[in-house]
């Protein structure tokens, strides 16, 4: 009986000591990417880069499909299903049931980037909080959003009536979509619209804007009946502020294979889409003569705000108010800055290795921005690292 128990004992003995490193070897947790993407060059960038920064902190992480629709119940669920005892933070992407995700996981701590994250800063006119998340920000553990490019659709109009009028546009029509998935649309349009109005003040040939702004409810822009009403066959650009080079390139394309539209008409709008036929027809005499989106390595902001809460070690100057920031912005405007992004950029390379050198940022470069590196790391400092970034920095 004494040998079975000293045999037992030694057994005990050996496995703890086997399980001490086991556990040790999780480091800090896994944090949970929710992701409005699924596939494409900025996907594979976003996992790759986070994937790189979380080894070097000590984390894993796990992409989690978001809801197509950004249904509550859908992020909430898919969340669900990827959650472990081993998760300690969240980069969202979209905010639908973001409230809920908090709710249901209170010691979760929770950052956006890539969204505007409308559920949750959206106001009424006497500036309350009425978005179906906005409970979030009175979340200790919320740490606040980095967005997709301009954060103001004021800003994101203006920018774009300055392209046109850069250009020498005179007859010129607007896209948005619907005003209840996407209100800063509709913002950016207004704000266009005012511009260029403004601009038509003192300018010696002013600029129409041809009608109301086409409302495309997450489907083509109709060849069928556009090109054949309010002026719209005689058009100079098209500016999308939806996601034109899906739901408008193509149909400019067919509609000039027609003969139903201005054969020299061209699109400003935003996103990115690295289909090599698309990014052909990029550039000062192309299709599409600007595109707009979030600067690639802006992803650092979330990892870096993550990994200080977790860690306990958050930044002395971070304000706390959880508002919402630009991220760096990506400008695409000429043949020259096409052909860098393509080119140049992580959105050209084909694996891993190549995304990562491709980017405007190693670790080591980026390394002493995170406050579990480096003490004397700043909230402000970080902030305007990440929004530095821009399209000059693949024009080498």
């Amino acid at each position: 009986m004494k040998k079975m128990l000293a045999l037992i004992l030694t057994l005990a003995m050996l496995l703890t000591a086997f399980a001490i490193p086991a556990a040790s070897a999780e480091g800090k947790g896994k944090i949970l990417y929710l992701s409005n993407l699924n596939s494409g060059a900025q996907y594979e960038f976003y996992v790759a880069y986070l994937n790189m920064m979380a080894e070097k902190l000590g984390y894993t992480v796990e992409v989690v499909y978001a809801d197509g629709y950004n249904d509550p119940a859908g992020n909430l669920k898919n969340v669900k299903n990827a959650y472990t005892s081993d998760v300690v933070g969240l980069i969202a992407t979209q905010d639908g049931g973001l409230i809920n995700i908090m709710e249901e996981y209170p010691d979760l701590w929770v950052v956006g980037f890539f969204s505007d994250f409308d559920a949750v800063y959206t106001k009424d006119d006497s500036g309350a909080y009425i978005g179906t998340s906005a409970g979030v920000l009175e979340k200790d553990h919320y740490l606040g959003l980095m967005g997709d490019n301009f954060i103001s659709g004021i800003a994101l109009g203006e920018a774009y009536a300055q392209e046109v009028i850069d250009r020498g546009f005179k007859r010129v029509a607007t896209c948005i979509f619907p005003a209840y998935a996407y209100p800063k649309h509709t913002v950016a349009d207004s704000g266009f619209r005012a511009y260029i109005e403004k601009y038509n003040e003192t300018a010696a040939e002013p600029i129409e804007v041809v009608g109301d702004a086409t409302v495309l409810n997450f489907s083509a822009l109709d060849n069928n009946t556009y090109f054949f009403e309010d002026g719209h066959d005689n058009l100079d650009c098209i500016v999308g502020f939806c996601a034109g080079t899906t739901f408008i390139y193509p149909s400019v394309l067919e509609a000039k294979a027609m003969g139903i539209c201005n054969p020299d008409m061209k699109i400003i709008t935003g996103g990115f889409d690295n289909d090599p036929d698309l990014m052909a027809d990029c550039g000062d005499d192309k299709n599409i003569i600007r595109l707009t989106t979030a600067a690639f390595e802006s992803i650092i902001w979330p990892m870096a705000m993550i990994d200080a809460a977790i860690s306990g070690t958050m930044y002395p100057d971070y304000p706390g108010n959880k508002d919402q920031l630009d991220s760096g912005i990506m400008v695409i405007n000429s043949t020259e800055k096409f052909n860098a992004v393509i080119n140049n950029s992580p959105m050209g390379a084909t694996n891993n290795e190549d995304r990562l050198g491709k980017a405007l940022a190693s670790w080591d470069d980026m390394k002493d921005y995170f406050i579990t590196v480096n003490p004397d790391a700043t909230w402000k400092a970080l902030t305007e690292y990440c929004q530095s970034f821009a399209v000059e920095g693949y024009m080498k």
